[in-house]
């Protein structure tokens, strides 16, 4: 039996949306343990909801919560009764398999270095994912852990990409750097840097630059880049599909004749839907952080909330903490 932790505070649509999520998810997954952190004022309602599975899920009540503008020194200072930080140290405890927090990305990350610690040689994680393509999924990071990188931190993020795609059994991943053109004089200094080093250290993994459009190409395994840029990547791709899902809704009504055959398209666009609603890839890990963490969308609806625990799952099933480490190590004792 699996158990995770969800911190269910501070989301736009208050905690609810993660109490129908875990009634969802307990549902379909049978063998999974839930322990849902929340403040101490919605333990009732959150135990009414989930009445049906009272086996399986365990409501912790919690003093506060973390708001997305908290200032870090508050967070590590007067926090440590929040759900947040409750839901790590029961990771850390071992009373759980892996963490999924809807609050702060930044203080997440803080808060998980502080009582998780990082893999050895790493010195900053990423918020990594991977996205559909026209190819194989493909695993973007950084997504905004850290808004900006150095050339350093950047190589050891192209290096945490490389080893996890290894520990998921990918024996020879790809691995692009996102610039603002192919040629080798493009870029600021540190993406120019980085390059030179990863041609070095990955010669046969390293593909060179790549540009924004080259993100659904589907010829790479890893896609590095800074924080700023990560984040505004895949916001963008996600507000596109929207778009495009909604006119495609559209488009089918306003004609006659596309109203008859729209039945016909349906389960067509269902199985598209499915590849790239934004809703199925809504959560994040925090690779290079010493445990399983994950992080969800601030805008986390009920759907999302499932699939992004049911991705929390399935990396807590898949986690191989030696094998990172055995991966990593090489390449940092290369890059020293």
């Amino acid at each position: 039996m699996l158990t995770i932790a969800v911190d269910a505070m501070g989301g736009d649509l208050g905690p609810r949306a993660a109490f129908y999520g875990c009634k969802n998810l307990l549902g379909k997954h049978r063998q999974v343990r839930v322990m849902l952190f929340v403040e101490q004022g919605w333990v009732g309602e959150a135990t009414r909801s989930a009445a049906e599975f009272s086996d399986r899920i365990r409501i912790v009540g919690c003093g506060t919560s973390i708001a997305a503008d908290e200032n870090p020194s508050v967070v590590l200072k007067k926090r440590q009764s929040s759900s947040m930080v409750m839901a790590l140290c029961a990771y850390r405890d071992g009373e759980v398999q892996g963490v999924l927090s809807v609050g702060s990305t930044g203080a997440l990350m803080i808060l998980s270095r502080r009582l998780l610690g990082v893999l050895p040689g790493i010195d900053r994680p990423a918020l990594a994912t991977q996205i559909p393509t026209r190819g194989k999924p493909l695993l973007l990071l950084d997504l905004g852990a850290s808004l900006g990188a150095t050339s350093s931190q950047l190589v050891q993020f192209a290096v945490l990409g490389v080893a996890w795609c290894r520990s998921m059994k990918i024996e020879r991943p790809d691995v692009g750097l996102l610039n603002v053109g192919h040629e080798s004089g493009k870029g600021t200094a540190d993406i120019r840097t980085a390059d030179s080093i990863l041609s070095c250290l990955l010669p046969e993994n390293y593909a060179g630059f790549y540009e924004g459009d080259d993100l659904y190409r589907g010829d790479l395994d890893v896609m590095v880049c800074d924080g700023f840029t990560g984040n505004i990547a895949l916001k963008t791709s996600e507000g596109l599909t929207d778009w495009l899902t909604q006119m495609v809704k559209d488009e089918l009504k306003q004609h006659w004749v596309l109203r008859l055959v729209s039945p016909l398209l349906r389960q067509a666009f269902k199985r598209i839907h499915k590849r790239i609603a934004p809703t199925r890839h809504g959560g994040a890990m925090l690779l290079g952080i010493d445990g399983v963490v994950v992080k969800t969308h601030g805008k986390s609806d009920i759907s999302t909330y499932e699939f992004a625990m049911g991705y929390l799952v399935e990396q807590a099933i898949n986690h191989d903490r030696e094998a990172l480490i055995r991966q990593i190590l090489p390449m940092q004792e290369a890059i020293a």
